[in-house]
């Protein structure tokens, strides 16, 4: 087997920084080789089957989520293909300079495939939110494993949406559009989704309060993605329920620093950085976020 391990840089511009901070999203192309992808395409498909072997998978008891997409999450901890790519230095290096802080750490990766034909859009949403954590700063990179488009479901992003403050957790899955019904006029008034169509091996990186979506699947052949999402290195935990936390009983305040959250990036200190306290941004959410909710409903 091949032991590509995805170490090469990709270097990323101050400019590019500027962007992504900005607009709390980045599109990057041709971010591995052709070797790289199908070394990487082999290996999720069989970490992913030998995740189905032993369980019903992460979708198990949700029919609806299951057309919006299969998913299975640190795929990493269980395959040495898999976890090559998850910690690589490349994508880690590019989360790391994008956010701006000496030190990056993995949350977890998760693998997205949107089925064919029969897939149903995902909800606009923030994936903070449903995170554990006292800071914001961290990131997502989302892989395209397939060529994505909007017939078969690219990612959209709401430029600049991460510095609208958090909003409340939406329920995935569902369809109601709830976090559309949520905005007050003047983020109404600057609600324009980008598209991100991009061959196959190419990502974005989006800050995790960057409002997002994926259109359904309308293709004859499945949507293949993988995310891995990483967490400034001094992120502390928010005590509330997690797949990945949860096992690590951690107490609230504690920072996020674990054998399953492993370094995967360090280096020297930058000027900029989207890596903050979260607690006063979350004190003026309940202030605002029952407003919100009471939108959604009518």
């Amino acid at each position: 087997m091949s032991q590509i391990d995805y170490s090469s840089p990709y270097p990323i511009t101050d400019e590019q920084v500027r962007f992504y901070q900005q607009n709390g999203y980045i599109q990057l192309f041709n971010v591995l080789s052709e070797a790289e992808l199908e070394r990487l395409r082999a290996d999720i498909a069989d970490a992913m089957e030998d995740r189905r072997k032993k369980s019903e998978g992460h979708n198990a008891g949700n029919p609806f989520y299951k057309k919006v997409f299969t998913q299975e999450v640190n795929l990493w901890t269980s395959h040495d293909g898999v976890a090559r790519y998850t910690l690589s230095k490349r994508i880690g290096e590019i989360a790391r300079r994008l956010c701006g802080v000496p030190k990056m750490r993995l949350w977890h990766d998760h693998a997205l495939f949107k089925p064919a034909k029969d897939s149903l859009a995902s909800d606009w949403h923030q994936d903070w939110p449903y995170w554990p954590m006292n800071h914001v700063g961290a990131l997502s990179c989302w892989m395209a494993l397939d060529d994505v488009n909007m017939e078969n479901g690219c990612l959209q992003f709401v430029p600049g949406s991460h510095k609208w403050g958090v909003f409340p957790a939406v329920a995935l899955g569902s369809g109601r559009k709830e976090l559309e019904k949520m905005l007050f006029p003047d983020e109404r008034e600057n609600f324009k989704p980008v598209a991100m169509p991009m061959p196959a091996g190419s990502c974005t990186f989006h800050d995790g309060l960057t409002f997002h979506y994926a259109n359904a699947n309308h293709s004859d052949k499945p949507r293949r993605a993988i995310a891995t999402i990483y967490q400034p290195d001094g992120t502390t935990h928010r005590k509330k329920g997690h797949c990945v936390t949860d096992p690590l009983d951690l107490a609230d305040g504690a920072v996020l620093a674990h054998e399953v959250l492993p370094v995967v990036a360090e280096g020297p200190a930058f000027e900029t950085t989207t890596f903050h306290d979260a607690r006063p941004t979350l004190e003026r959410a309940k202030q605002v976020n029952p407003k919100r909710e009471a939108m959604a409903k009518q």
